[in-house]
């Protein structure tokens, strides 16, 4: 009973945008989530549910899309978390049924008002610097829906009950380093390998540089139900790289990649990991299509530097050029992407209970070649999180 929690995240989201083929989408939405987390009963056994929901406070029917809501405006309620968990120590925590999952390829992707979940078995646990994750998941709710669909459906594997294996590490051999491996397997739809290498090195107290590296190697495996490309047994890749410049609240960054062409990298089952990834957009235009070649230029700056406490403002251009149709090998269009995302949590609130409080504004712009017009998108996102009981909330393992 010490360590049980129980947290309110409440959510206010507005989204307004316009496709670039003159399709407009827009909603006002509420809800969020009630999580329960129990202590470790012995130290061994700990239990947990949350209840995932949105509400429409203004849904134009000819509006919709935003994926804020169910399809058709409406609001959807489901419990998205039901678990149980064994641990021994830190060394391995065996986890079951309905859970969320962050590794590679497969994330909560909560960048709408409720995040994916999965239900599966998973053991993770750390060791020294390693820290490890493997796994059977064989259903995801996507976000803005109130069932479980199976993996390998929510892939494009229409009628499939293929779910998803998958094994990670990372490692923080020394401060500064990060190294992340993993490997998904799609039962019958494509397997993933990704892996990622980030690092900082200080120059001095005010200067740093920041170096990353990150590779994907994506194929069709088994039945091959996901189609996308010319042939059925596809193979594809991404590479990329990212610098970073980094004075004082000041962060430059420079990043570009280069996709394979036997197809468009996926990611059914969470948000693309790649450092080209911008503000949610499709699949499509992660700059990860097939043959594509992406860069990247950005800067972010947090004003408690000038004296606005709790700002940070982030900008972000993208442009991909020399995609290709993975199905027709013609050209595709290029595209660029103009990002705007301002964040502010007030430092004026203090020790209340407003204190987990804060305000997300972002804002793109994108243009695609073929496009009838420019696609743009603004989301206003207000969130609070309120600890009802219990200390700051945790995650076995954590």
């Amino acid at each position: 009973m010490r360590d049980t929690t129980l947290t309110l995240h409440l959510r206010t989201f507005y989204f307004d945008g316009t496709q670039s083929t003159g399709a407009e989408n827009e909603a006002w939405a509420g809800g969020g989530w009630l999580s329960y987390r129990s202590g470790w009963l012995f130290d061994t056994f700990a239990m947990g549910a949350t209840l995932y929901g949105s509400a429409p406070l203004y849904a134009p029917a000819d509006k919709d899309g935003t994926l804020l809501l169910a399809p058709g405006q409406k609001g959807y309620y489901v419990p998205g978390e039901a678990w149980a968990a064994l641990r021994y120590d830190d060394y391995a925590v065996l986890k079951g049924y309905r859970q969320q999952v962050d590794q590679g390829y497969i994330n909560p992707s909560d960048i709408r008002m409720t995040p994916y979940t999965f239900e599966g078995v998973t053991v993770g646990g750390k060791m020294d610097v390693v820290q490890y994750l493997a796994g059977y998941l064989w259903k995801i709710k996507p976000r803005n829906a109130d069932t479980f669909v199976s993996m390998a459906e929510q892939a494009g594997a229409k009628g499939s009950n293929g779910g998803v294996g998958s094994l990670g590490v990372q490692l923080r051999p020394w401060p500064g380093l990060y190294i992340d491996v993993s490997d998904q397997y799609g039962v019958d739809t494509f397997n993933t390998v990704y892996a990622k290498v980030d690092s900082r090195y200080p120059l001095t107290d005010e200067w740093a540089l920041g170096f990353g590296a990150e590779f994907t190697d994506q194929r069709a495996v088994g039945a091959a139900l996901a189609a996308g490309a010319a042939v059925r047994n596809w193979a594809t890749q991404v590479g990329g790289a990212r610098v970073q410049l980094i004075y004082r609240p000041l962060t430059l960054t420079g990043a570009f990649s280069i996709t394979g062409a036997g197809n468009t990298i996926q990611n059914p089952w969470g948000t693309y990991p790649g450092f080209l990834a911008l503000i949610d957009a499709p699949a499509s235009q992660n700059f990860a299509r097939a043959n594509e070649k992406g860069w990247l230029i950005g800067a972010a700056y947090d004003f408690s530097a000038l004296g606005l406490f709790g700002l940070v403002g982030n900008f972000n251009f993208a442009r991909g050029t020399d995609a290709t149709d993975p199905k027709t090998h013609m050209g595709a269009p290029n595209q660029n992407e103009f990002n705007l995302k301002i964040d502010y949590r007030p430092p004026w609130l203090g020790p209340t209970v407003l204190r987990g409080l804060a305000l997300t504004v972002r804002a793109s712009l994108y243009d695609q070649g073929d496009g009838q017009r420019l696609a743009r998108q603004i989301h206003v996102i207000l969130n609070w999180e309120w600890n009802i009981l219990g200390p700051a909330r945790g995650k076995p393992g954590d």
